[in-house]
């Protein structure tokens, strides 16, 4: 039954992780730099290309981006493997579980890598809204398992009057 409301719920964060990779994280603008931090690289916008500011943000090593690409990547597509697997409930919540642990840890990385793009620019960031949809897919996360919770005790409870 792939229309329960907690399939809803996976969908959603699993389109959220999906257009994630279109907004900026984080916005670093000064009267020098401006750099856009997005989950997949760090482009620079820099009225002059080729000056100091632009030289130190090509020095940022884009293993910190590809790190947290990968990860949104395996976010979703396990996202969209839960919604399968609704025959095992179980199995279902253990795997949203895995998904809250690794939106965490998304959710830290982003944080990480934008502080030490600020320590290393020392510019305050702007998060913007890219920054909150991690945020709001654990939220889904939970919901989902409130949900696979609830259809589950509605099972036993109707396997006892049988």
């Amino acid at each position: 039954m792939i229309q329960r409301l907690q399939s809803v719920f996976l969908l959603s964060a699993a389109i959220l992780g999906i257009v994630i990779f279109l907004f900026p994280i984080a916005t670093f603008l000064s009267d020098v730099a401006y750099f856009k931090f997005f989950i997949c690289s760090v482009r620079d916008y820099s009225r002059q290309p080729f000056g100091d500011e632009a030289a130190q943000a090509m020095q940022f090593p884009m293993i910190y981006t590809t790190i947290l690409a990968v990860l949104q990547l395996i976010i979703v597509v396990l996202a969209f493997i839960t919604i399968f697997k609704f025959r095992n409930r179980s199995l279902q919540i253990r795997l949203n579980y895995l998904n809250i642990f690794l939106s965490v840890l998304l959710v830290g990385g982003i944080f990480y890598y934008a502080t030490l793009l600020e320590k290393q620019h020392h510019i305050t960031p702007q998060y913007g809204v890219g920054g909150l949809f991690p945020l709001v897919s654990i939220i889904l996360f939970f919901l989902a398992n409130y949900y696979i919770r609830k259809d589950e005790k509605l099972i036993r409870s109707a396997d006892r009057l049988r």
